[in-house]
């Protein structure tokens, strides 16, 4: 039973000081003063910006969800008998609500 304890305490200590040199070492080795959507090359010693987007891509409408296409319409108002908003579903491709499971269009 002593060997067990012995084992895991220095199994426990040589974990407890990997994770103390971890802690200290690794804002001394990656602290470039990069903001903070830039990259650090260590070989050059520079930051560098992100590459610019290509012309072919479109960002996202402010509205839409993460999870919609790029040519996903504005949202409808609100109609005046629903108590919830309008929510994107992306199996139907539409804007409305569900009511006890049903999909409602808006």
């Amino acid at each position: 039973m002593r060997w067990l304890v012995r084992r895991l305490t220095v199994v426990l200590a040589v974990a407890f000081v990997a994770m103390t040199t971890a802690v200290i070492a690794t804002p001394g080795i990656s602290s470039a003063d990069c903001a903070r959507n830039m990259s650090w090359n260590q070989t050059t010693m520079e930051c560098k910006p992100p590459p610019a987007m290509p012309d072919w891509y479109m960002s996202a409408t402010p509205y839409a969800p993460s999870f919609a296409g790029p040519d996903v319409p504005p949202p409808p108002p609100r109609p005046w008998w629903s108590p919830n908003e309008p929510m994107w579903n992306a199996g139907f491709h539409q804007w409305g609500t569900y009511f006890t499971g049903t999909w409602v269009p808006y």
